[in-house]
């Protein structure tokens, strides 16, 4: 059955298709960071201190998907089981072909899952990141199939607490604030943080 999984996943020409372009991505980004880099009165780590760091985690990450699939791909030759072009054996792929694995179904959830992330970007613009931002959470978190209320409270409640001191304690940006009275509730709220 994990044969199956592996089999059923992205080709290791696509992952290392994909790892080279976020390593480009990550690399060139990197580079042009540079033309921003003075000293601030305010952070004396600069401002593109936090994105090469996260330029960096994109590099390391894209790094470890090529270096995996190089790994995968010289595990599947020592078991002898890779065949000439990297295609799955026909079981595998008569097995996928009858419970529908692998094709280009879109379903509710999928939809949901790619329209959620719209809506929030959307909202944040009327009510402001730091009130739509904990129910977006826990609504993705929920997408997503956790069913713990301990856990969805304890992790909602975390991440968000990490966002908000990361975002005003530590780099001091600001995030968008909403229109009318919640631009003015949000920043009550960003007054009582400070």
């Amino acid at each position: 059955m994990a044969d199956e999984r592996r089999e059923n996943g992205p080709s290791a020409r696509q992952n290392i298709i994909e790892a080279v372009a976020w390593l480009i991505f990550a690399g060139s980004a990197f580079w042009m960071s540079f033309d921003f880099d003075r000293p601030l009165p305010i952070y004396e780590l600069g401002p593109a201190f936090w994105p090469r760091l996260v330029l960096a985690g994109i590099f390391l990450a894209a790094l470890g998907v090529l270096v995996g699939t190089f790994m995968q791909r010289l595990h599947r030759r020592a078991e002898g089981g890779e065949k000439s072009r990297g295609g799955a054996p026909a079981a595998v792929r008569q097995r996928a072909a009858a419970r529908g694995v692998g094709g280009t179904q879109v379903t509710a959830k999928v939809l949901a899952a790619i329209g959620l992330p719209i809506l929030y970007v959307y909202l944040i613009h009327q009510f402001g990141f730091y009130l739509i931002t904990p129910f977006f959470l826990a609504g993705y978190m929920c997408l997503l199939g956790v069913r713990n209320w301990i856990r969805l409270v304890t992790v909602t409640v975390g991440l968000y607490a990490l966002l908000v001191v990361i975002f005003i304690k530590l780099i001091y940006t600001p995030l968008p604030q909403g229109a009318g009275f919640f631009h003015a509730l949000n920043g009550q709220f960003i007054g009582l943080i400070q």
